[in-house]
């Protein structure tokens, strides 16, 4: 009954002949991170904060990570350990990760799909197990064949919602209040009349390249892509940057100065950052886009 309530999801039998399932704490935690992922939009809240997740990703910490996973001696594993194995399965294109001090996101890559497919199964069952109860098994065929109708045309559905809300999270602004002012000609983003309405093109693999030399110097973590939350934080750079211009009466430096400029000479990360905290978590590049260090570092003249 307790196994009901808490619910159910699929795992493919493949999963177990691969290479690196020899390796139980791998196996343990991609199995926990697929039971954890939502299996629909939710908003939660996590360590104050509030979360959108969407199918396929779950929001956690680390070091929380790490006291799940206990060998038979029950001994943890360190923070390290963990980060290196959410690291290996990102090689693999298995998940994608990022995280800050208010938590880590992790999204299960192609989650919806095999999920999806497992509602086929769970409802098959179910009508199968109700009409044989009733003397029909004659029409499981037929039902069988509805329900994954039924479920392919909601997958599709899940499939374009998601897509929308990411579109519209990328834009950093809600679907409602992205609509509205431009159905009245107020938003000035709307009019392009607003300088920093966006980020001119830059050269995103000088950026790249800046980053990960500075991140290899100092331990940090590096960057195989820029992700859209690292994205947002260059926009919020940039939009503080022209604004300070504005104010100083200056003229703005081209854009690959400023970034460049701002991660070789701007961002010193703390020995916080680095490791030296309870949880011995090392921040990356999104620590280094946070608003309060953007203003830190401009207010000094960085």
């Amino acid at each position: 009954m307790e196994n009901q309530k808490q619910g159910h999801f699929a795992l493919f039998r493949s999963l177990l002949s691969k290479d690196w399932a020899s390796d139980t704490a791998k196996l343990s935690l991609f199995i926990r991170l697929i039971g954890q992922a939502q299996y629909k939009p939710k908003t939660v809240d996590f360590d104050g904060v509030e979360w959108d997740l969407q199918p396929g990703q779950l929001v956690t910490k680390i070091s929380i990570l790490a006291r799940k996973l206990k060998d038979s001696q029950g001994n943890e594993k360190t923070s390290k350990q963990v980060r290196d194995m959410l690291e290996f399965f990102a090689k693999e294109k298995m998940i994608t990760f990022a995280g800050n001090r208010h938590g880590t996101l992790i999204t299960v890559i192609n989650y919806t799909d095999y999920q999806g497919d497992f509602e086929v199964t769970k409802k098959v069952s179910n009508e199968v197990t109700n009409e044989a109860s009733q003397g029909a098994a004659s029409e499981v065929a037929e039902v069988t064949k509805l329900v994954t109708k039924e479920v392919e045309q909601s997958k599709k559905l899940l499939e374009q919602e998601n897509k929308n809300i990411t579109q519209t999270r990328e834009a950093e602004v809600p679907e409602v209040e992205k609509l509205t002012p431009r159905q009245k000609g107020t938003n000035p983003r709307a009019r392009k009349t607003n300088p920093r309405a966006e980020v001119p093109e830059f050269d995103r693999d000088r950026f790249k390249q800046t980053w990960n030399t500075k991140a290899r110097r100092l331990g940090m973590p590096t960057i195989r892509s820029i992700t859209t939350t690292t994205e947002n934080g260059i926009k919020r750079l940039w939009s503080s940057y022209l604004k300070q211009c504005k104010e100083l009466g200056k003229e703005p430096r081209p854009i690959d100065d400023i970034l460049n400029g701002y991660v070789e000479h701007g961002y010193q990360p703390t020995q916080w950052a680095l490791g030296n905290n309870p949880d011995g978590t090392i921040y990356g590049i999104d620590t280094a886009f946070r608003q309060e260090k953007i203003d830190q570092i401009l207010g000094a003249g960085g």
